[in-house]
Order: structure tokens, then sequence, then C-alpha cells
């Protein structure tokens, strides 16, 4: 290598590190205190979102699957001893999310456990009882990184419970998981994107190979239906034998082609598998069909026929685009951490410099301009997982 060479990557190492110790403060720092103080109700669970002034959002309904990610975010937290009081808020999360989460399984009669539900009122009764695949892929996430911070023999038990009870009652004969106790149309790939998420955190959390195993189903899922090669890039939707639903005009998140990126590199690395033709094809495609050139924001949506179907910007495919770059650096690509240096820089001073020291702004524009009214509690999953992800990086991991 030449000195010229070397002296780059470390230039680019040293930036990497500056930005990555930044947004490392501000989650600590900031964010966890912040939606501690704010985004707890006294009562139970979090609220589902947050006003600009830190007040709750007093009329919307609450999503089980976001208590979840809450509890997912302060165990994570627990677990790495990032935040002081991060162990009150996710056992609250956790009492929350295993009590009022879990009520009326009455589609399922006489089972023991009957996974969670999807909707509640503000005041934790429930609204929704419908058993959706996409809320239990984060009861899962949930019990694993709560069994992980805690050893709590409840999460573990859920961890199991919830398996089974996917597999016994929504594994499809072709292929999957069904979307929810309707089997509903059509099918999604983002359920299955979650599950395989979760099936890794499950299996880190309990080192039993059943969860691997259940994973490669999934990634079987993705080489034969969800990734499309002629076009390079995650399909959304499907009929029942995961045939793709108006493939002409078919819309393409880039948000989720870079999440599929760290998640097949995830998965690569514990199956020793090979995964960095599908990482680089979707990174490249999610760049130069889904990248916002004015904002250097990736946009939500655009369509295979070349149309842009939602040319707006949310936080979360920008945390996304900073673990997928994260995930093409532990495949060898060196320029990868001055990639995610930029945006983390960019997420920090147009998406996290808010009033209130801790919140975000959900949305841009195409030209830059916010666009959101006010902070979901939801986005906290994906910017507490990029940190995860920055922070490993920094300490050799």
């Amino acid at each position: 290598m030449s000195i010229s060479k070397n002296l780059s990557q470390k230039l680019e190492s040293s930036e990497f590190s500056f930005q990555a110790n930044r947004l490392i403060h501000w989650c600590k720092n900031d964010a966890l205190p912040f939606w501690a103080k704010h985004g707890i109700d006294s009562s139970g669970g979090f609220h589902e979102s947050l006003c600009y002034d830190g007040s709750p959002d007093l009329f919307s309904k609450r999503r089980v699957r976001v208590q979840a990610r809450q509890c997912y975010v302060y165990s994570l937290a627990n677990s790495k001893a990032w935040f002081a009081a991060s162990d009150i808020a996710s056992n609250h999360a956790w009492k929350y999310l295993s009590q009022q989460g879990l009520q009326s399984g009455e589609s399922f009669p006489g089972e023991q456990f009957s996974g969670c539900a999807h909707l509640l009122n503000i005041d934790g009764s429930l609204q929704d009882s419908t058993r959706d695949t996409y809320d239990q892929a984060f009861l899962l996430l949930a019990s694993a990184w709560h069994f992980r911070a805690t050893n709590s023999p409840h999460a573990y038990d859920l961890i199991y419970a919830t398996t089974a009870f996917l597999n016994e009652h929504f594994k499809s004969n072709a292929g999957g998981w069904v979307e929810n106790c309707n089997n509903s149309l059509p099918r999604r790939q983002n359920p299955h994107m979650h599950l395989f998420e979760a099936f890794l955190a499950s299996y880190e959390a309990t080192y039993d190979d059943m969860f691997l195993e259940l994973a490669d189903e999934i990634f079987g899922l993705f080489k034969t239906s969800f990734y499309n090669l002629p076009n390079h890039c995650v399909l959304e939707y499907f009929d029942e034998v995961w045939t793709p639903v108006n493939i002409e005009s078919a819309r393409v998140e880039p948000g989720h082609m870079m999440e599929w990126c760290w998640l097949l590199e995830w998965y690569g690395r514990l199956r020793k598998r090979q995964v960095k033709q599908y990482v680089d094809s979707l990174y490249y495609s999610a760049v130069s069909s889904g990248l916002n050139l004015k904002t250097g924001f990736l946009i939500n949506e655009y369509s295979l026929d070349g149309t842009i179907s939602d040319g707006k910007s949310r936080l979360w495919p920008q945390t996304e685009f900073i673990k997928a770059c994260i995930s093409r650096y532990r495949l060898g690509h060196s320029d990868a951490l001055q990639e995610a240096a930029i945006m983390i820089d960019k997420l920090l001073t147009h998406f996290l410099d808010t009033p209130m020291k801790g919140g975000w702004y959900d949305c841009l524009d195409k030209d830059g301009n916010i666009a959101s009214s006010g902070m979901p509690a939801s986005t906290f999953y994906h910017l507490a997982c990029a940190v995860r992800e920055v922070d490993m990086v920094i300490k050799g991991y």
C-alpha cells in the first residue's frame, strides 16, 4: 500500500471516529434522557409520538410494535450501560408490552400464548386485537434484547413462545409467514425482513441454532422472491405464491434496501456465507436510483418505471444508509466509513438539531425543508440500532 493511500485511509478513519462519537454522544446524553423524561407515560408504556415542545401527542393510538421498539432501545442502552436510568425505562416498556400488549388472543382459543395485539388506546385498553406478523417480529426482538439486558426468565420464555406461535399459526405452504391472522394480501417482504432481524437477535441472545435455521428460510426467500436481479432492488409486494405485484411500476424503498445490506452482512457473518454480491448490488442501486442529489439524502420511494413516487426523505432511511456503509466496510470497502461519516454529519445537522435536545425532525421535503409535524417514537429504534453499529466499529468489532 502506498504512503499516500495509507494516509488517506487514516484520515477517513479519523473523520469517521469524530462523527461517530458525535452521534454516540447525542444518543447517550440527549436522546436517551429526553425520551425517558418526555416519552414515558407514567400510567404505562411510551407515548406514540411527541410534539416539538416535548409534550405528548394524546390523539394517536398506540401501536404495540412501537412499545416493543422502545423496549428494544432501552434494553440495548441498558446492556451497553449508555444511560443510568435505562433499566427503569426498559422495565417500564417491558411491563406494558408484556401485559397490555398481549391482550385478547381470542382468535386462538385455548392457547397459553397467542402473541401481541396490533393497536391500543391511549389508556392502554384494546383497540385492535389483530395478530400481525410485523408486530410479532418486534415482540420477538424486544424479548431477545430484554433477555440480554436483564436475564429475565419471562423474556426468555417469550422468545420461544412467540416463535412457536408464529410457526404454528402463521407459516405459509408457499414459504415464509402470512401477513396476519386474517391472511391478508398482498404479501410483503417487510415483515419478513424484521423477522430475519429478530431471528438473528434471538440467536445471539440464546445461541440456539433453531433461530439460524429460521433465518436460513428467510434468506432463501430473499434470494428467490424479494431480490429482483434485473433491477438490483428489493421488491415490496407479492401475491399468495410470491409472484411480484405490478412489477412494471413496482414501488421500491431505498431505506429497505440499505436495511437488507446490514442484515445480510450480519447473517453472512454468523452463517459464514457469501453475501457481498447482494450487499454491493443493493447499495449501489439504492444510491443511483434513490438518492436526492440536491439534499444528499435517500428519498422514501421510487418506481421501477422511472418515476419518483415519494421524493421526501424520512429520517429512518438515512440511519439505514449508515448501517449499510458499516456493513460494506466489514466486507472490505475501505472507503465506506467516509461515506458513513458524511451521512452522520448531515443527520446531526439536518434531522437531529432540534429545539429539544434529543428530539428529531422525522421528514424533509425534496428541497430539504422540514416536512413533519411531530416526533414519532418509532424512529428511535432505527437511530439506536445505527448508534450500536457505529459504536461497535469504534470499539473494533
